[in-house]
Parts: structure tokens; sequence; C-alpha cells
């Protein structure tokens, strides 16, 4: 099998080590199978395996460096990509906050779901979907995403911070492009106030049940995106009569009541203005123990086991 030059010589390294693959995996804790597979073919081993190979066999890392930098600089010359890396400093729109997040992630050689497992570790939260769509291009990056990836891949404190500034001028390019608002500026008042009322309570009633903003943005794009090839509504063929008199109180919304109830009692105890991560925090308790001791009817109605 024809091996690459990287690949070549992780071999040579193995070799002057002296060490079998068994004794190499012993040492490094990386499975003997993902050792073979990094000297052999041309795909590139990931940066974990990498480092923990020239680790085990005590490699020059100056050497080693050199020569990850050149196998990943051809692949990406070969593959048609850029030969050079967007600095977070020189990162002033969205596009280019892409651009640079996908090259410091093939920099480091870490899939999505390392990623993930990596950020989880640090009692973070990256999910490898969120990721996937920020990368392509169907969302853009939000400022925590962005922060938890560059942790994630490894970035020093002092570049985490660049990288955050880097977000921060890229929506400010957004915005002002479009403006805030972008074209809802366009909409009469009244049906901009219906619009804007309408998406509270979704992202309200949707947080209370653990809903995060990601996925609710993804659903609501999903659903457009049927209506629009379809020209049939997911549910309502014409809305509910207390939908049309009120936004903020759709019908049935047991944990809109709660919420409501759960204001009344803060207000008059300790007056206004309410904290809303409090309010929500109570109405997300509150829901809980419904459901805990709906649960727990259910078991105490069932029948004995003989």
């Amino acid at each position: 099998m024809t091996s690459g030059p990287l690949q070549s010589w992780l071999l040579a390294e193995k070799r002057r080590s002296g060490l079998s693959f068994s004794q190499l995996a012993e040492l490094t804790f990386v499975s003997k199978s993902s050792l073979q597979r990094a000297t052999r073919g041309l795909e590139l081993p990931s940066r974990q395996v990498f480092d923990a190979f020239i680790s085990g066999c005590s490699s020059d890392p100056d050497v080693a460096e050199s020569k990850w930098r050149t196998a990943t600089a051809m692949r990406q010359y070969f593959l048609g990509r850029r030969m050079y890396s967007i600095r977070p400093e020189n990162v002033t729109s969205h596009v280019e906050l892409r651009e640079a997040l996908q090259d410091l992630i093939d920099r480091h050689g870490l899939s999505l779901r390392q990623i993930e497992k990596l950020t989880e570790k640090r009692n973070g939260k990256l999910r490898r979907s969120t990721l996937s769509d920020a990368l392509s291009g169907r969302q853009n990056f939000s400022r925590l995403s962005v922060v938890e990836l560059a942790r994630s891949c490894g970035e020093k404190e002092d570049l985490v911070n660049a990288w955050d500034e880097a977000w921060q001028r890229a929506e400010r390019d957004r915005r002002g492009r479009k403006g805030h608002l972008g074209e809802f500026r366009a909409l009469p008042a009244e049906v901009r106030q219906y619009v804007e009322l309408g998406i509270d309570e979704i992202y309200s009633v949707c947080e209370r049940h653990g809903v995060s903003s990601a996925e609710i943005e993804m659903y609501m794009r999903q659903c457009a995106e049927v209506s629009r090839k379809t020209g049939i509504r997911r549910f309502w063929g014409d809305a509910p009569e207390s939908w049309k008199q009120s936004v903020s109180r759709p019908s049935g919304d047991v944990s809109g009541k709660i919420e409501r109830a759960i204001r009344g009692v803060l207000v008059e105890t300790f007056g206004g203005p309410v904290n809303g991560d409090l309010l929500n925090g109570l109405t997300k308790a509150v829901l809980k123990e419904i459901s805990q001791s709906r649960g727990a009817d259910d078991v105490g109605d069932s029948e004995p086991t003989e």
C-alpha cells in the first residue's frame, strides 16, 4: 500500500523507538488499529492520534510539528483549499469567521464528535449537529459556540478572547449591512408587533420545556420549507380564535399559566420587575415536579405483578 510522507515518517519513528504497535498502544492509550492506520495510506491521522504517536515514540516535537504542518498544507492544496489560515483578528464577517473556524478545526485534526466530547469534559455544551449547521452556513455561529469551540481546540485564553472579538466584529457587520431588524423594517408597525409577539411566545414556551434556541430555529426553518413546497400547514388549517385574539396567550399552554401564576406571586412578594432567569427556573421546576408526580401516580395505579 502506498503511504504518504507523514505516514512513512511515523513508521520510521516507531522503528527507531524499537516499540511494537502493541507496546505503543499500551503507552499511549490509543488502540493498536488506530496507530497502524496512522502509518498507512494517504489519509492523515487525527491530531490526537498523531500527538499520542510521537509522544510514545519520544520524537522531537519541533520536527513532528514541522512534519504535521507540511502534511496538512499539502492536503489543503490537493483539496483546493486555502494554503493559509485566517487569523481571528482579521475576521470581519460571518463568512470569514466560518472559514477561520473551519481552518482551526482542520489544523487540530479534530472531528465534530471529538469536539463535542472535549466540550463535555469541560462541562460545556456544543452539539455536533449545531456545529455542523454553522460550518455549512445553514446558520451563523453564536457567540457562546465560538468561545466553546476555541477552547475545545486548545486555544489559549488570549486567543479565545480574540475569537470572541472576531464574532463581535462579524455580528456588527451583519447588523450594519441589514440593520438589526433587517427587512422586517418594511413591515407596518402593527404587523411587526404581531410577528414579534409570536416569535417571543415561541421561544418562551419552548425554552420553558428545555428546547434550545438552535433547535427552535432549525424547526422553524423546516416548517417554513415544508409550507413553501407543499402549501400545507403542519398543524392548523386555521388558527384557533384564542390565538387570533392574543398571540401572547396560546390556547391550552399549561406552562404559560404556571408562569403567569408564579410571576404574580413574585410581584406580590418582592415587587417588580421580575428576574427572568428566576421566573424561568421556577417554572421549569414546577413543570418537572408535575411530570414526576404524574409518573408516580401512574405507577401507583398500575396492577400489582403476580
